[in-house]
């Protein structure tokens, strides 16, 4: 899987780019997480930490589940559901909606397609202009991404 090339040839370089150097410094500060196999939320929560100065105007967020004071629901299953992005880059209290990151571990068997339909949902529903899925590699195979796929509608 050559993640680097999906991720920094994307039509929006610079989103593209800004996930490659968090994921590259997730790797390199962090990889401790990944070769523990530790919760897919601390390895969200450092991605997060590490996307905010390639978006210094916007908030970075993991698990964030509103939609301005109502909890955020999409129809990604047919009816509308309560969802929890694992990481979104957008403005609280707008519809400003930038990027929304679903992330799964190796570790984790589920295949991609909820996460797939999730993020076509945010897009669609929430205004969301970029989706991404990435799973990635840990114990053995931390330091990599195994899956990584930008999605549309």
């Amino acid at each position: 899987m050559d993640y680097i090339k999906i991720l920094s040839e994307y039509r929006a370089s610079e989103v593209g780019t800004a996930v490659l150097h968090a994921v590259a410094e997730l790797f390199e500060k962090d990889i401790q997480l990944l070769e523990a196999n530790a919760s897919e939320e601390s390895a969200a929560a450092k991605i997060a930490q590490y996307l905010q100065p390639h978006f210094p105007d916007m908030h970075i967020d993991v698990e964030y589940n509103r939609m301005g004071d109502a909890p955020k629901k999409v129809a990604w299953s047919g009816k509308p559901e309560e969802v929890y992005p694992d990481i979104i880059v957008h403005l609280r209290q707008t519809a400003t909606n930038i990027l929304a990151i679903e992330l799964k571990k190796d570790s984790n068997r589920e295949t991609k397609g909820k996460d797939i339909l999730k993020l076509q949902a945010y897009r669609r529903e929430l205004g969301y202009q970029h989706a991404l899925f990435i799973r990635l590699g840990v114990k053995a195979g931390a330091g990599c991404i195994s899956e990584c796929e930008w999605v549309d509608v």
